[in-house]
């Protein structure tokens, strides 16, 4: 008997991959349904997977684990699974969707194997304690009103991230007691909390499309660039950009590094051209009031905090009224956006849990246990975590193929 805890995308994949091994499988989760994040993947669209796949679109203190993982089952093993199970799939800028876009249409094609292929699915019960006797290499499975017999075992309970839809974490403090060392969970994927000064009234549902970067106080970026819709509500900034930028945040906070968020809005113009713009802006209509020289610009609720910051109160003065040097700050404020971090939002807001199970302390080819045989790993339990845009979905159909393939034919 195969036991999968954890009945999210990875725990799915590994139990119909052992099942179709022909193993005894069962697979134990503790809502009371399978798959509730899947369901909310990219909103309920499914985004699954990324055709611009490989191991710098992940976090983890392993790269050269999570390239092994991804070499041995990648994009072509997983489209060979959907396909077989009879997913039609579709391809938005290499992000990879139900041609529905559907995310329950992923789940339902997985469940009639599940049941087709007799896997045993045991809801409502959290596993709380994993024992494991050396006398009978056998698992002992506890949750509060039953304990569960087992040869081999699947780890596939995520991390903490929206634990709302399973994962709260519950299982750590049992794999560090069986040998296992963790890597600290931080909130992945999340909005930031941002030092407000900045802003003197109300900006909430605001926008900025445009590039961010994080950058140290001497200006240094010190992450990836992204690009995107910002959303800001208030002290608090969203958005795929912003939720791709946040996976960086905690390594500086954590050792008191001052970090700092840069957004550009006008990443195809220089400061140059836009000093240009606002002066044919002044030029032709020199009475017009100052705040309506940035309509179409920028979001009109950002415009007072905007000119604010810049020493600028009377909003209806004539733009005329500018100086030459005014507009040279004006069009470097426009193009260069700084905010200090403070923190992050946590769990509940969160996507991905950054840190997990040490990956050193697990095979990359068959994902088991260096620790305890017979004990294998597969998702966001691990210390791995992807990037937006259907990353952390195939690590969790990477890991559970490897995981469930192993587990069903391991020696």
């Amino acid at each position: 008997m195969i036991t999968i805890i954890g009945g999210g995308p990875a725990g799915i994949m590994a139990s119909m991959i052992a099942s179709w091994n022909g193993a005894e499988v069962r697979i134990v989760e503790r809502k009371g349904k399978l798959g509730k994040k899947l369901l909310a993947a990219s909103n309920g669209r499914g985004n699954f997977s990324n055709l611009k796949l490989d191991e710098t679109h992940y976090f983890t203190n392993d790269t050269s684990f999570v390239k092994k993982v991804l070499d041995r089952c990648g994009i072509f093993q997983t489209l060979s699974v959907f396909e077989e199970i009879g997913l039609m799939v579709k391809n938005f800028d290499s992000k990879l969707f139900p041609y529905t876009e559907r995310s329950k249409d992923i789940l339902t094609c997985f469940i009639h194997e599940l049941e087709n292929n007799n896997v045993e699915i045991v809801l409502n019960y959290q596993i709380n304690d994993i024992v494991y006797s050396n006398s009978n290499k056998l698992f002992y499975l506890k949750s509060e009103y039953k304990t569960f017999e087992s040869e081999k075992v699947i780890v596939a309970t995520g991390g903490m991230s929206a634990p709302q839809f399973g994962s709260n974490g519950s299982i750590f403090q049992s794999l560090c007691t069986l040998g296992h060392s963790l890597i600290e969970l931080k909130p992945g994927l999340v909005p930031i909390i941002i030092n407000d000064d900045f802003f003197s009234v109300d900006n909430l549902g605001a926008k900025l499309s445009g590039t961010v970067v994080l950058e140290n106080a001497q200006g240094i970026e010190m992450s990836k660039k992204y690009f995107g819709e910002i959303i800001f509500k208030n002290e608090m900034l969203t958005g795929i950009p912003i939720f791709q930028i946040s996976n960086f945040v905690h390594r500086y906070l954590d050792e008191k590094i001052p970090i700092y968020l840069h957004i550009d809005p006008f990443p195809s113009y220089t400061e140059n051209q836009l000093e240009e713009i606002i002066l044919k802006k002044i030029n032709l209509r020199p009475k017009k009031p100052i705040y309506l020289l940035f309509t179409s610009m920028i979001d009109e609720k950002l415009i007072p905090s905007f000119l604010n910051s810049l020493g600028i109160n009377d909003l209806m003065e004539p733009s005329d009224s500018l100086k030459t040097s005014n507009i040279a700050l004006i069009a470097n404020r426009l193009k260069y956006w700084k905010f200090e971090i403070i923190t992050t939002a946590e769990w509940e807001s969160s996507q991905v849990s950054i840190g997990g199970i040490n990956t050193k302390e697990i095979e990359s080819l068959t994902l088991e246990s260096k620790i305890i045989p017979g004990l294998f790993f597969a998702g966001e339990v691990m210390d791995v975590a992807g990037e937006s845009g259907g990353y952390n979905l195939q690590w969790a159909w990477s890991t559970g193929y490897i995981a469930g393939e192993s587990a069903s034919s391991h020696k």
